[in-house]
């Protein structure tokens, strides 16, 4: 019998670090002016999350990131990163997450122990950076007033956020199969969409190239609705350069998808912009070469 209990009293020491109970007292030292992230999420089974929300603090002010429903009947979802507001608009949200409580809840929060996990099983995040570097991240939802606050500043700020044009779509696509590889740009000039591309349109064993084709506003739309559903810009603004495992690949597919916009900045990112964009820019390209 004595010997039992020692196993369980060294048992519950053993994962007293587990459940988190060393160190609940941490949150206490921080205030919500310490705060300089926020992101919390709710990921469902479907590709996009059901929502995903983050307020980041800059040396110039406050940016707001949402991907979520919005809209009087919730029936627009919008995705958008680093949209500027108002230094009001982050104070009414601190103040809410100093009267609720938040930062002592997410530090008191246990995660669960799991085993096993389904991967399609719906998975929830919340997590805060300091200004001191100092951040937590845990597997719980944010109080239901700072979230119904985020999905309001969504409601307010996501056609703004939206109406940010895009002037140029670029992607390239480069294998050791030349005949797949592709470039293609398409980008505004004076209010006119044009169009160019060097790929193998007709199977001919061949590159085609052509530069700056007009192309029809409906054209031009149909190619931004993909990048706005694939929800390609915010991919791009998102990526994180890989650590570095010193493993290369000869024969690797390498990518380059990049965006330009009316108020003359640019982004550019190392990735795959998705069989649909590509696609629908070879599609348009044999139009081009059937007018010719």
């Amino acid at each position: 019998m004595k010997h039992t209990v020692c196993k369980v009293v060294t048992v519950v020491f053993a994962l007293l670090p587990v459940f988190g109970l060393f160190g609940c007292g941490e949150g206490e030292k921080y205030t919500s002016d310490d705060v300089v992230l926020i992101n919390t999420a709710y990921y469902g089974t479907e590709m996009n999350p059901v929502y995903s929300f983050a307020l980041k603090k800059e040396k110039d002010g406050w940016l707001f990131s949402a991907d979520c429903l919005v809209g009087r009947q919730k029936d627009h979802y919008t995705s958008f990163g680093s949209f500027p507001i108002t230094a009001e608009d982050a104070e009414a949200f601190l103040h809410i997450i100093c009267e609720d409580g938040e930062i002592e809840k997410l530090y008191k929060h246990r995660n669960p122990i799991r085993i096993f996990r389904s991967s399609d099983a719906p998975a929830r995040s919340f997590g805060m950076t300091f200004s001191d570097g100092n951040s937590v991240e845990k597997e719980t939802r944010l109080g239901d007033r700072a979230l119904d606050y985020l999905y309001a500043l969504a409601d307010r700020h996501y056609k703004s956020a939206e109406s940010v044009e895009v002037t140029a779509v670029s992607i390239h696509r480069n294998c050791m199969d030349y005949s797949s590889s592709c470039s293609f740009c398409l980008e505004k000039n004076e209010g006119v969409w044009l169009f160019s591309f060097d790929a193998e349109i007709d199977r001919s064993g061949g590159h085609t190239e052509a530069e700056n084709q007009r192309i029809e506003e409906d054209a031009a739309e149909e190619i931004l609705r993909i990048v706005k559903e694939r929800q390609l810009v915010t991919r791009v603004k998102q990526y994180e350069v890989p650590p570095d495992d010193d493993i290369f690949a000869l024969d690797e597919t390498t990518y380059w998808t990049s965006f330009e916009f009316a108020d003359g900045s640019s982004i550019d990112a190392p990735i795959d912009a998705g069989a649909e964009l590509i696609d629908a820019f070879y599609s348009l390209a044999k139009i081009k070469i059937h007018q010719r």
